[in-house]
């Protein structure tokens, strides 16, 4: 196979390629896991795994936390936003002047 860019191919050599590429996988044998491994998978699955009360009331508080502080940014945006609109509503109404 030559060293042409695929797009410079001819029809014939790119179904070639492909063929190619895709009987690559053919003498590929699958990988034997070992015999206790669905043993220690399905007690893995089966223990109990126990939180602390300590780890969920941090949790808890975080989200509490970030609610309270997106609301107060919020707020303090359209504030913000509204003062800057009334500022500019006011300025129209004094000149007569929408441009």
């Amino acid at each position: 196979m030559s060293s042409k860019p695929i797009g410079s191919l001819n029809k014939m050599e790119k179904e070639t390629f492909i063929e190619q590429i895709l009987n690559s996988t053919n003498g590929i044998t699958p990988v034997q896991p070992s015999d206790d491994l669905f043993a220690k998978i399905k007690n893995r699955i089966h223990e109990k795994q126990v939180i602390p009360m300590r780890v969920v009331v941090m949790v808890a508080a975080s989200i509490a936390l970030l609610v309270s502080l997106n609301i107060i940014l919020l707020s303090i945006k359209t504030s913000k936003n509204e003062t800057t609109i009334a500022v500019l509503e006011q300025s129209i109404n004094q000149s007569n002047q929408l441009y």
